[in-house]
């Protein structure tokens, strides 16, 4: 994108974030709002004059790069005139922090005709990737109307795309590759590899098989995500003639049903767990997930979940619900804490899909406590954003308050704890909230608040003494930090016109 004729015309050049400079870019937007990122869906190049970064505070300043990063955003490019001289240091150490690219257009060029030119050439592209995939299952459909099998797909997939081949079945047992081992496709293994394209292949609602397509450092993964998006149906119909659905895979695919279902049948799912290998007695962990794009393509999402357990599956056109168990029950808790972590990163660049991971349950028979805690999660995504993995343990204050039969009382609650603060200007009264949330966030540990709002020891004691005056002192250490805190996590999902306004 630096090197697109439409832009090189204002001589841009990175300030920061250049880890972050392989990201995709999906479109381009300009706004002059500094409240934009959730207005956003992910994948932006943001444009913008920059005039509100001049006016915003440092903390402002550091929160408008910490949004955008956090909806997957491109990358922001800021032009430097009259209206701001250069780009705030703030800014910058935000984005090196997080590996958000920042970018200096050192000269003025119409926004207008940037995005014009560049997002045509996008809806263009889309428009080809969507003939080709077009192309590519009509000559499926040819191959399996004359009878081929799976590895005949596979060798139409790899004169197609160049890449090596692979189909494994749900367990993780290779059923065939193409070309053959020595044609630098990965060493046969009993799960499939880590690092591939992979595809979840679906037959009558079980998961029946993973593909996964290898690719090169020049190869575009759209066009894979295409391919492998509509080779599934075809691979999935071969898949019946030679290779069809298992008991094992039918019973895994129940199991994860079954978890979603009100009321619970205990026996049964120890019944179905038992017979994809889970110990009924091992600790689980249950996750859901919407995509709008098609469950098909979600790349390396089986593998993830089972590198930490077994998993047991159902998937539909474009949601997932997964029953994943934990083997060691003494470091399930932090086994779950580093799943959260992993999904989020596999996530990262995913702005189509939204994620929720319920609580360890003790075992298998408990799961629909985390399955439905999982559910609440994604079904609350307008408030996350696509490409979002929700922690359904630190949202359970929301979930459980969330219903439009409550936002009357919510509404009041928040005001009565925060109606001072709320009076506020809006930019004095944005940092002071969210430094008091921070604070409340860190367990009421200054250090850790100074170190995450990136100011001086001085500067935090000076916002925390005028926020503890606001809400009748320092509550460190008292039982008012509960109804302190629970109203800040409230807030969010509240209008502020409404806040400002008496019972």
């Amino acid at each position: 994108m630096l090197a697109h004729p439409s832009l090189t015309p204002g001589e841009p050049f990175v300030l920061a974030g250049s880890s972050g400079l392989r990201r995709r870019v999906r479109w381009i937007h300009s706004s002059e709002v500094i409240e934009i990122a959730s207005l956003l869906r992910g994948g932006e190049l943001l444009l913008t004059g920059g005039e509100m970064l001049a006016g915003a505070s440092a903390a402002d300043q550091r929160r408008y790069v910490r949004q955008l990063a956090e909806r997957n955003v491109a990358g922001v490019a800021i032009e430097i005139g009259s209206g701001l001289s250069a780009v705030p240091e703030a800014v910058l150490t935000e984005a090196d922090a997080v590996g958000f690219p920042v970018i200096e257009l050192r000269r003025r060029i119409p926004f207008v005709d940037v995005a014009e030119a560049v997002n045509a050439e996008l809806v263009n592209q889309s428009v080809i990737l969507l003939r080709y995939g077009g192309e590519l299952a009509h000559a499926l459909s040819g191959i399996l109307a004359h009878g081929g099998d799976v590895r005949a797909l596979l060798e139409l997939l790899v004169q197609r795309t160049g890449v090596p081949a692979a189909l494994f079945t749900s367990a993780g047992r290779l059923i065939t590759r193409f070309p053959d081992p020595e044609d630098a496709l990965p060493a046969e293994s009993p799960s499939p590899p880590v690092g591939g394209t992979t595809s979840r292949i679906s037959v009558r609602g079980a998961h029946a098989a993973t593909l996964i397509l290898y690719p090169r450092p020049d190869t575009d993964p759209e066009l894979l995500a295409v391919i492998g998006e509509r080779a599934s149906e075809a691979i999935g119909l071969a898949l019946l003639r030679s290779h069809p659905p298992s008991t094992r895979d039918f019973a895994a695919s129940e199991l994860a049903r079954t978890a979603c279902r009100a009321p619970q049948n205990p026996t049964r799912l120890i019944h179905l767990g038992q017979l994809i290998g889970f110990d009924p007695a091992d600790p689980v962990v249950a996750i859901a997930l919407i995509t709008a794009a098609t469950s098909a393509g979600l790349p390396g999402f089986d593998g993830l979940l089972r590198r930490h357990g077994r998993i047991a599956m159902d998937t539909s056109e474009t949601e997932v619900r997964a029953v994943l168990s934990l083997p060691d029950r003494k470091t399930a808790a932090t086994g779950r804490a580093a799943l959260v972590a992993q999904v989020k990163e596999w996530a990262r660049d995913l702005n189509a899909v939204v994620v929720g991971v319920g609580p360890v349950v003790p075992d298998l028979a408990s799961v629909s406590t985390s399955m439905e805690l999982a559910v609440s999660a994604v079904q609350q995504r307008s408030a996350y954003g696509p490409g979002s993995v929700v922690d359904a343990t630190a949202t359970a204050i929301e979930s459980l308050l969330g219903g439009e039969d409550l936002r009357l009382r919510r509404e009041q609650f928040v005001r009565g704890q925060l109606a001072m603060l709320l009076a506020l200007r809006p930019a004095e009264r944005e940092t002071l909230l969210h430094t008091l949330e921070v604070y409340l966030d860190s367990g009421c540990s200054k250090t850790r608040t100074a170190d995450a709002l990136h100011v001086q020891r001085q500067s935090l004691y000076g916002r925390l003494d005028r926020v503890f005056r606001m809400v009748g002192g320092d509550p460190t250490g008292t039982d008012r930090v509960l109804p302190l805190h629970l109203a800040l996590r409230l807030r969010h999902g509240l209008q502020q016109s409404r806040l400002e306004q008496p019972t």
